[in-house]
């Protein structure tokens, strides 16, 4: 961005990459690492260019575990003490798993992890510029991870002030990017090569593409990879799609508002938030790392019902792990399998089980609101005035 380099065009890209120490024999194929992050993202990540790209790597790296660590912690520290062996137990196994995703660098890791820390922020009511500026920070770089959860924060008034400066930052941040893409000459127009890299994404066989015959398709995460198998015309699928996903926060608006506002509340709305936000637009399995933030809420869930959180954190868990990524290859291997994959229920069964597993997720976050009882929410009337800061506290003693 700063040398004028038009950030979508491939080619652009490919000259900046080397000029900066970048290894060509290091270098994936363009088509399975379509440019397609918001301007905003560049702005974000910017202090990363005051070094050659090996050292920003190796900064990236430390950088992005040193965050993701410290968010857990953070987590941690907001679950129930009583079941503070399950929390830690559910938080291990989620830090075990970034591993891939740190070595190639996924952005999800970053804007992940300053979304955690951020709210914390807002939750404990500490360092309210600061969370708001992390919160910034991460919907710059990637928004689809974060936005409806700042968005929960911004309706449900805590601290709405600080919630509002942070989208506000974010929405800057995106325009005056697009407008310093603008003002180079050979960067006028990334409007129409980032349009033309979303459209080559989705094509057939392109790593957006969510039908089941194309391989990268097992990596995805979101509803259009179990609507596609379905409704094979690509308009037909991202409407189901997106209807689903309209039902699904229609319900939990509905949900929300019967509840008086607390604590337990708070939380277990974060929790279905934070499943409702891997479902419309295009997730892979590393942005199921966003779940960290759910686990106060399996913690909650499961001292009121056992079995209920059981579920509930077991399925948090398998979220993260690429299972039908390892079907797939035993199917592969072993062609006398792959006969049973002409049934659509077995194909989303054994092949899309993660995006099936986010729907059962969130109908059981559904089922915790509506019929789970806690102190201070009865399931109709009273007050619904948010919770401050100090009231979300008391999740740390209850």
């Amino acid at each position: 961005m700063f040398h004028g380099c038009n950030p979508y065009d491939t080619t652009q890209l490919e000259q900046q990459y080397l000029q900066a120490g970048g290894r060509a024999d290091e270098l994936a194929p363009w088509e399975d690492e379509v440019p397609m992050y918001p301007p905003s993202s560049f702005l974000a990540l910017f202090p990363l260019t005051l070094l050659r790209f090996p050292e920003a790597r190796v900064l990236w790296f430390l950088l992005n575990g040193f965050l993701f660590v410290t968010s857990a912690g953070m987590i941690l520290s907001m679950c129930p003490r009583s079941y503070r062996w399950l929390s830690t137990i559910l938080i291990s196994l989620l830090v075990v798993s970034i591993g891939l995703p740190l070595a190639l660098g996924n952005p999800a890791i970053f804007a992940i992890s300053l979304l955690i820390i951020g709210s914390y922020l807002f939750f404990r009511g500490r360092f309210l510029p600061l969370g708001a500026f992390l919160l910034m920070l991460s919907l710059a770089a990637k928004p689809q991870i974060g936005g409806l959860i700042v968005v929960y924060l911004l309706v449900r008034g805590i601290h709405r002030r600080y919630a509002e400066v942070a989208m506000a930052g974010a929405l800057a941040l995106l325009l005056t990017a697009g407008l310093i893409l603008s003002l180079h000459p050979r960067s006028t127009d990334w409007i129409s090569t980032l349009s033309s890299d979303i459209s080559a994404s989705m094509e057939p066989g392109g790593i957006n593409d969510p039908e089941p015959a194309n391989i990268h398709a097992i990596t995805l995460i979101n509803l259009q990879a179990i609507a596609s198998v379905f409704f094979p015309d690509a308009r037909e699928y991202n409407a189901v799609a997106y209807a689903v996903f309209l039902t699904l926060l229609a319900v939990l608006i509905a949900a929300v508002l019967r509840t008086n506002a607390c604590q337990e509340i708070t939380f277990l709305s974060i929790g279905a938030l934070s499943v409702l936000s891997l479902m419309p637009a295009y997730h892979r399995i590393p942005d199921a790392r966003l779940l960290l933030i759910s686990v106060p809420a399996v913690a909650i869930v499961y001292q009121k019902r056992r079995l209920l959180g059981f579920l509930i954190g077991a399925l948090t868990v398998l979220e993260t792990i690429s299972i039908q990524g390892r079907v797939q290859v035993f199917i592969e291997n072993h062609g006398m399998w792959q006969s049973i994959l002409q049934s659509k229920l077995l194909f989303v069964l054994l092949l899309r089980q993660q995006n099936l597993e986010l729907l059962i997720l969130f109908c059981l976050y559904m089922v915790a609101i509506f019929s789970i009882r806690f102190p201070g929410a009865p399931a109709n009337g009273g007050s619904r005035k948010p919770p401050t800061g100090a009231e979300l506290n008391c999740i740390e003693a209850a």
